[in-house]
């Protein structure tokens, strides 16, 4: 597998080894134009001046011209190598994350390279490190390498997202969002679901002080539906709804900590904390132990995603597992038939369910950081 590393500033710099030739001045020739360049004059992305190229359908013809002009203007050639690689597929696709640093990511990564591998294709990955616009320009470069599909794994896909993969010149499948294009499927967890099975566990255990800490951002629409389905199973066992505490906690094991300290110090007769992912789950051990407090023993803990570490925390982390295999396999098949059938991102149906959002079922993992609630105040307290 390759990294994609993008790099925003280059440098032609010539250093002169024969001492008579030092001071000199070096003749260099022009630069070849390349898409970019094409794409920064006309004013669109480089998956844009592709399609304008080769005469798709699915660009304007006032953008095809201003394309056309600007590639004239810059005498830009396309290489014909590239042509033919198009023509005979490149035998790799695209893949993004939001942040490879997350053991949930690195797990969808490995089952779509173990997937993509039994299609004889490799896996060119780019890591958005929790950035949109990172894994916005991901698009594009990936775009440039002439991938022949491109699968996204992010946690939130914002209004620019959805516009660049229109314009992405080859088949594009989604994992871990829903899909908001219309030509684009997309396969992720019933997170809703999730949240309620996550709320049953602890309702089961006899806690009725719940606390819940979710993502950063409100408009992660994954950590919103676990947070929903929490809320509604809180309903239907008649636990008010003021009673369920939210804390937003800032990304990774710190912020995990620093929001279960929080939780506490507000809330103090928490006893049940409910945490959007297991990284979040692995802090909120940490921040309520440097406050005094025992896991389970006073307050339980409850992850989700069951990444590889869940059952080596101490305590061993109870959580919700994602069916992250089936999961890559399914999104890695839809963008085959794709590709076999020479749609684009924005061709239209295939199989008559071309913008599906397959959700697939979780499965509650109980471990040793939840226990049955104690009927006294705690002397932790």
């Amino acid at each position: 597998m390759r990294r994609l590393e993008t790099n925003h500033t280059s440098k032609l710099v010539i250093v002169y080894r024969d001492r008579a030739r030092v001071g000199q001045e070096a003749t260099v020739e022009p630069r070849t134009a390349t898409i970019r360049d094409v794409a920064a004059r006309a004013g669109v992305s480089t998956a844009t001046v592709s399609r304008a190229l080769r005469q798709s359908d699915s660009v304007l013809p006032a953008t095809r011209q201003r394309v056309e002009e600007a590639a004239r203007a810059l005498r830009y050639r396309p290489s014909g190598v590239a042509r033919s690689l198009k023509l005979r597929r490149t035998s790799t696709i695209g893949l993004i994350v939001t942040d490879i640093e997350n053991p949930y990511f690195p797990q969808i990564i490995s089952a779509v390279e173990d997937a993509a591998r039994e299609h004889g294709h490799s896996v060119l990955l780019a890591d958005g490190r929790r950035d949109p616009e990172r894994e916005i320009e991901s698009l594009d470069l990936l775009g440039d390498r002439e991938v022949d599909g491109l699968i996204i794994a992010s946690s939130e896909l914002t209004v620019r997202h959805q516009d660049r993969i229109r314009e992405v010149p080859c088949p594009v499948v989604i994992i871990n969002s829903e899909s908001t294009v219309a030509a684009v499927p997309a396969v992720l967890s019933d997170n809703v679901a999730g949240g309620r099975v996550a709320a049953e566990h602890v309702l089961s255990l006899g806690h009725r002080h719940i606390a819940y800490l979710a993502g950063p951002r409100e408009g992660d629409r994954v950590a919103g539906d676990r947070l929903s389905g929490a809320r509604e199973r809180l309903q239907e066992a008649s636990v008010p709804a003021d009673a369920l505490h939210v804390v937003r906690a800032d990304e990774g094991v710190e912020g995990g900590e620093r929001a279960a300290r929080q939780v506490i110090e507000s809330q103090p007769e928490t006893t049940a904390l409910l945490c959007y992912n297991d990284l979040t789950a692995v802090g909120a051990i940490r921040g309520l132990r440097s406050v005094g407090l025992t896991v389970p023993g006073d307050v339980s803990v409850m992850g989700f995603d069951d990444i590889e570490i869940a059952p080596y925390v101490d305590p061993a982390l109870t959580t919700i597992r994602q069916a992250t295999d089936e999961m890559a396999r399914w999104a890695v098949a839809s963008l085959f038939a794709r590709i076999r059938s020479g749609r684009e991102a924005s061709a239209g149906a295939i199989d008559g369910e071309p913008g599906e959002t397959r959700r697939l079922p979780v499965v509650l993992v109980a471990r040793e950081s939840t226990a049955q609630v104690r009927c006294d105040t705690g002397p932790s307290r």
